[in-house]
């Protein structure tokens, strides 16, 4: 083993690690940001207190979670009447009373459901 060389080597590594250092210490001023701040809730701003913080949200999620099952009620109507109205098309003999009931009561059972769910985001 050659300890010039060893020693060399040595003393690069000793004056690079400073230089590295010094260089990660100047793009991390760079790098440095601002945390962001929190939306508020549609409850309003709750003024540095969490749990209102979190009870706001909790209802603005509720609300979406409405928002969801509505909009997957109605898809799912949807099929029903496409299903049944291309049954009714097909079929030689078609029944289009059964349709329509079908429509009707789909309907009265979608406004229902949004009754409900607009009652339970004013409750909650």
């Amino acid at each position: 083993m050659n300890p010039v060389m060893h020693e060399s080597t040595f003393k690069q590594k000793r004056n690079i690690a400073p230089l590295s250092m010094f260089w990660l210490w100047l793009v991390s001023i760079s790098a440095q940001a601002q945390l962001p701040t929190p939306v508020d809730p549609s409850s309003g701003a709750p003024n540095g207190n969490y749990l209102a913080f979190m009870q706001g949200w909790t209802g603005d999620a509720v609300d979406y979670i409405a928002l969801a099952i509505s909009g997957a009620g109605f898809l799912w109507i949807g099929w029903i009447l496409l299903s049944k109205f291309n049954e009714a098309r097909s079929s030689n003999d078609p029944d289009w009373g059964s349709v329509g009931l079908t429509a009707v009561i789909a309907g009265v059972l979608l406004a229902i459901v949004s009754f409900f769910l607009n009652e339970a985001v004013g409750i909650i």
